[in-house]
């Protein structure tokens, strides 16, 4: 079963902001909640609550940071194991499968409920409809590039819910991308608080602007190019609201909270529920030498460390070591986030940014043959990074992979870009197989039906029409 409940939303508030809105007298909401407006609102934002108490950011970032060549692993979990060998098996139910089809449902009740509804104000009704409709995307998105084909859910109707199919994945992103145009439509150009109207500091809810970030990479992904650049661009140009971070780390820096770089964020209850403000920053930091268990296990990989050119700001900022005593050894770890051991909020975990978007349009405009536009962009990140411009040739495939290599070295370890980015591009079989050898290199035999996970075990066995991928 894809949902694992009819028609009812579960709701849990804690994030900062979101505790404004008192919860309804029960955490069940039924139909009843589409006639107050506080309510609607609280079970729109209970899914970003849930995104980060579910570790979300931190969850597909090392999987899929494993199954690439970003991170090695220290942990004896099996399902760590499976992810860093590239054997994953059906029946352990890796990923966010279960998960994303439940934040998808409630997006999928709150459109609904807000369809013709006379008793909330129609400005917060589409902001509402606008934000669930880009929480419906995002979630098809995942998860369309990470099984591949899978059920395109746009209703609350269980019945059929339970028995769908899997849907073509050009279909499922036609749909990603309808919903996104609609976001644009929808949603506020400012971001807005717990009022759903009145304008806020924190990026923490969809804007215009976060639809369109997200619209560039669907059409990156789908070879929409010069829809690509020009959703990428609309976002570079908004410089009352976006601009490059100057600084890696420290003040004014990446990802510290409502940095001008931060496209969308997820807040996080204030104080925060762990000694760290974002889960990223919780169980990749590490102040003992890797453990076995899940979190705090993992260090960056040889291959991801050999890869920054020398004097690379961001291996210094963005890359923390612990050094061992017995034995000795020193293990790098992600510190893009900082903020460890603290009750002070001062980060906020990053979904969209800016600097992706500057190479979301260096790669589009190297498609459409504008070798200058995309060599600017390129060097954008570049000069930040305290590098050299790029002097290397321009051909499109020396171009392509500059590109990807500076997105390697920029996104590494935030929400998977690495994985799918060798699976897009094609590189993959060439990176994990022969002659990059990386899973053979982490203790696997490379198998190119891996690029996809497998569906979960328990979804094939409650619905007989879904089809397992191919080679699990």
């Amino acid at each position: 079963m894809l949902i694992v409940a009819s028609c009812l939303v579960v709701l849990n508030f804690s994030c900062k902001k979101f505790v404004e809105i008192s919860p309804p007298d029960t955490q069940i909401v039924t139909a009843s909640v589409f006639n107050n407006t506080s309510a609607v609102t609280a079970s729109l934002l209970s899914i970003y609550t849930k995104m980060v108490s579910n570790n979300q950011s931190w969850a597909i970032s090392q999987d899929q940071g494993l199954l690439a060549d970003e991170l090695t692993t220290f942990s004896t979990s099996s399902a760590m194991i499976q992810f860093y060998t590239n054997s994953m098996a059906a029946a352990s139910n890796n990923g966010p499968w279960n998960l994303a089809y439940n934040y998808i449902y409630q997006a999928n009740a709150i459109i609904e409920g807000l369809q013709n509804n006379a008793y909330i104000n129609p400005a917060i009704a589409q902001q509402l409809t606008g934000e669930a409709k880009f929480i419906r995307a995002f979630w098809h998105f995942y998860l369309a590039n990470i099984y591949g084909d899978v059920p395109l859910v746009t209703t609350t109707a269980y019945t059929v819910n339970e028995l769908m199919a899997r849907t073509a994945r050009a279909q499922v992103y036609n749909q990603i991308i309808k919903d996104l145009q609609n976001a644009q439509v929808l949603l506020n150009a400012n971001y807005v608080d717990a009022s759903d109207t009145a304008q806020t500091t924190d990026r923490i809810r969809p804007n215009k602007s976060v639809a369109s970030a997200l619209l560039a990479r669907v059409y990156l992904f789908t070879g929409q190019y010069d829809s690509a650049q020009a959703q990428a661009t609309s976002v570079i140009n908004n410089t009352m609201l976006y601009s490059l971070c100057a600084n890696l780390s420290g003040s004014n820096s990446v990802f510290l909270m409502n940095s001008t770089e931060a496209i969308w964020q997820l807040g996080v209850p204030n104080p925060p529920p762990v000694s760290s403000n974002t889960p990223d920053a919780n169980y990749f930091i590490l102040t003992a030498a890797p453990g076995t268990g899940t979190g705090n296990s993992c260090i960056i990989s040889t291959q991801l460390l050999n890869a920054f050119e020398p004097g690379d700001h961001r291996k210094t900022n963005w890359i923390g070591v612990y050094t061992g005593t017995n034995p000795a050894a020193n293990y790098y770890f992600p510190y893009k986030y900082k903020s460890y051991n603290t009750s002070k909020v001062t980060e906020y975990t990053m979904v969209l940014r800016l600097a992706e978007q500057y190479l979301i349009r260096a790669e589009a405009e190297a498609q459409q043959g504008n070798t200058n536009g995309a060599v600017a962009d390129l060097n954008v990140i570049r000069l930040r990074a305290g590098l050299q411009a790029y002097s290397g040739a321009t051909d499109l495939a020396s171009l392509l992979a500059a590109i990807l290599h500076e997105r390697q070295v920029e996104l590494f370890t935030e929400w998977g870009h690495r994985w799918f980015d060798l699976i897009r591009t094609g590189a993959v079989n060439t990176v994990m197989g022969s002659p990059g050898n990386v899973c053979q290199a982490k203790g696997g035999t490379w198998n190119s039906d891996w690029q996809l996970y497998p569906i979960p075990q328990s979804e094939i066995v409650n619905d007989a029409n879904l089809q397992q991928n191919p080679g699990y």
